[in-house]
């Protein structure tokens, strides 16, 4: 039962720096090589843990080795982006224009049904709202609306805005970000001047962000008495 444990956290461990070597990427939707890497590494990790006469090392070679492979073939790729579509696919025009384009779609064995189901869960209604839909790389449909259905916006309505960018956490559930107060040019003494100004703790605050324009945004913990 222990050996299993040990070896299970071995295992564990190896795969968690994996893939943290190898990148975010690999947590999203992935690509065709990258899938092939994901399922070899999953498969390559469970012989160890069910397999007690293979030595956990046996794993680890095979391991090391596919983490190099698919860091020097990011690197190729990424120095001739000429050789992407051979270990990967190509974006694929299905819509363009607001024309269905019937040989690609073919081309790429997608239905008709299943292309308006996926505009049909981007929330539009009609293929007469489509300009562009794109069938990317991760197996994603990317859509892009024409003008006249797009939403306005201020620029439309010749309206000028404040860019206010992205809320960053401060403080979650009663606990400093100290990272985010470093990354944004502050201390935790300028967040100590604002929480007095406003007679508050940190300790009783569920969320405190702020944005790139400054602006605080504030959700006070709930009483659980």
């Amino acid at each position: 039962m222990a050996t299993i444990l040990v070896r299970t956290v071995m295992i564990y461990v190896i795969l968690l720096i994996t893939m943290r070597i190898m990148g975010k990427r690999q947590l999203g939707e992935l690509e065709i090589s990258e899938l092939v890497t994901t399922l070899l590494l999953s498969e390559i990790a469970s012989l160890p843990i069910a397999d007690h006469s293979i030595p956990v090392t046996h794993a680890l070679i095979p391991l090391i080795t596919i983490l190099t492979v698919e860091v020097i073939l990011s690197v190729i790729l990424l120095k001739f982006p000429k050789l992407k579509n051979v270990a990967s696919t190509r974006p694929s025009v299905l819509i363009r224009h607001g024309t269905l384009d019937q040989k690609e779609m073919r081309r790429v064995r997608i239905s008709l049904d299943e292309l308006i189901s996926e505009i049909r869960q981007s929330g539009i209604a009609s293929f007469d709202d489509v300009d562009y839909a794109i069938l990317e790389q991760n197996g994603k449909l990317s859509i892009v609306l024409k003008r006249q259905s797009s939403p306005l916006t201020p620029s439309d309505l010749g309206a000028t805005t404040k860019e206010t960018g992205i809320v960053h956490a401060l403080i979650e559930d009663g606990h400093i970000n100290d990272y985010n107060l470093t990354l944004l040019g502050y201390d935790r003494a300028w967040l100590q001047t604002y929480l007095d100004r406003q007679s508050k703790k940190a300790s009783a605050i569920f969320f405190l962000g702020i944005n790139d324009g400054e602006e605080f945004y504030c959700i006070d913990k709930e009483n659980t008495k």
